[in-house]
């Protein structure tokens, strides 16, 4: 029966890769696991906020925020404060911003582009939108390099406080992103970056014509 790979496996994977034992769950009451869940949750957004890997992006249909004096609505104007007509939430599962916002979700090589962000909020003047963006995807989704370059990080971030190894700690960063001058996009996250914008699908060329808008329409 082949392993499980669950995120559970990759915080033990690390954890072997500078020989501090192991986990039986997330939630178990030991120090190690109160050291190595949160920054392995935390080094695990941060690699998929600073691409946009093929297998972490989700497109959703933004809910409208509801349009009451309490979060800014002027009736009168019928607009918010801040001038736009409406107002929607924003994915609360989401890392990061969206990675684009649509008026159409079968298009999405055409981004709608005239709106604001703010207080994690999205506002436009378009009453229906979609947006595409980072979630945390199932590890067993996630592409082989990717995964090894993630366990190599995690084991980098858990080394000093876990074994208070500062030289091993060094090589497992230099291993992972590469050296200080590529400003984490080197090493094996830079070659799962690399292999990831590789296997995307070509994208279609950003122009309109009466034959393709009225294919969408």
């Amino acid at each position: 029966m082949p392993d499980v790979i669950d995120h559970l496996k990759i915080m033990n994977n690390a954890l072997s890769r500078i020989a501090a034992g192991s986990i039986m769950a997330e939630d178990e009451d030991t120090d190690l696991a109160a050291q190595t869940v949160p920054v392995y949750y935390d080094r695990l957004d941060a690699v998929l906020a600073m691409y946009g890997w093929t297998f972490a992006g989700k497109t959703y249909k933004l809910d409208r925020v509801g349009e009451t004096v309490e979060n800014g609505y002027v009736t009168a104007d019928t607009k918010f404060m801040n001038g736009w007509r409406y107002g929607f939430a924003l994915p609360g599962n989401r890392v990061g911003e969206p990675r684009r916002v649509l008026d159409n979700p079968r298009r999405p090589d055409y981004p709608f582009r005239d709106f604001l962000i703010e207080g994690g909020n999205l506002y436009a003047d378009r009453d229906e939108l979609w947006a595409t963006v980072t979630v945390r995807p199932d590890p067993i989704v996630w592409r082989p390099d990717f995964r090894l370059a993630l366990t190599c990080l995690v084991a980098a971030d858990l080394c000093i406080p876990v074994t208070h190894d500062q030289r091993l700690a060094e090589a497992l960063f230099q291993q992972g992103e590469g050296s200080p001058s590529e400003q984490g996009r080197g090493g094996l996250i830079g070659r799962a970056i690399a292999a990831d914008a590789a296997s995307a699908p070509a994208k279609a060329p950003l122009h309109n014509t009466p034959l393709t808008d009225a294919r969408f329409m």
